[in-house]
This record gives structure tokens, sequence and C-alpha cells, in this order.
């Protein structure tokens, strides 16, 4: 299983060729966001492991951040982003598992504007809502702003499958 795992950039590679192969932007927030429900999703399928990325999403003022996608797409701030060919291969050899939850995932959140999906990770029973609490709603660094993945799971499990796998 350990082939499955980690590496979201990649992923995040494969998922933006899927909005660019549909002549669709996306944004570094989105793509964000929606990596964040891959790993919630990913998790709730998968009781017995505890994780999908190594990498943790911190909370931060627009929801959930992981560290290594904001450093690849930070330049692009607002904007679209825009793969060259050898980001597309490097998503493309992605498993076809993954293949197939970014896929799932994408249909279902794809169509979402950024603030949208902000909204769905900042509700009020949110794992991100709770951290961002904690940390009297502000950014903080490192573990402290680490979200819960265990609460993640759980909290995608009830809120979009129903609590149920």
């Amino acid at each position: 299983m350990e082939e499955i795992k980690d590496n979201i950039v990649h992923d995040a590679f494969y998922l933006i060729s899927l909005f660019n192969e549909n002549d669709e932007n996306v944004t570094q927030l989105q793509v964000q966001k929606i990596m964040y429900f891959i790993e919630a999703y990913w998790m709730a399928m998968h009781d017995d492991e505890d994780f999908l990325y190594k990498c943790n999403f911190n909370a931060w003022a627009f929801g959930p951040v992981a560290i290594p996608l904001y450093d690849e797409f930070k330049v692009y701030g607002e904007n679209p982003i825009i793969l060259n060919e050898e980001q597309k291969d490097i998503g493309n050899g992605i498993t076809e598992e993954k293949k197939k939850i970014i896929r799932y995932i994408y249909s279902v959140f794809g169509k979402l504007s950024a603030m949208d999906l902000v909204k769905l990770t900042h509700r009020r029973d949110s794992p991100w809502y709770e951290k961002w609490e904690e940390n009297g709603n502000r950014v903080v660094f490192g573990a402290r702003s680490y979200i819960d993945k265990a609460k993640t799971k759980e909290w995608f499990k009830k809120v979009f499958l129903n609590g149920t796998k």
C-alpha cells in the first residue's frame, strides 16, 4: 500500500490536469481544499490506514493548507494554475487507484468555486474550525496548526458520506 501513499504534489498535478482537460481554471485555493477532501475521502474508505499524505494540513485563514502544495503553487497567487508538460506527465504517472479517487472527488467538488469550498471547510463542525478556534482565529505555524487527521476522517464520513463507508 505504500506506493499509493504520499506525494501530494504529484496527485495535485493529476487533479489540475482534470480541470485543464475540461477547459476549466483552477486556483491554488481550490487545489488545497480538494486535496484535503481527497485525503479525507481516502481515509474514510480505508479504516485500517491513518493517512494518505505524510504532510499535514494546516488551519489557515482560508481553510486547510498543505505546505508542499503551497510551496509548489504560491507563485500563481490567485491566478489559475497552468501545468507544464513535465508536471502533466508526473501527474499521469500516479497509480490508477489514486486517479480513480481523484476523479471521483473532482466530480463531486470540482464545480465548486474556491469560496464555496472554503465555506465547506469552515463549517462549525469541521476539524479546521476546531483548530482555528483553538488558535485564537489566527494563523499559527508548525504542529500547533495541524488539523487532526482522525477528526478529518470522521467529519468527512459524517458530513459527506452520511457516516457510512
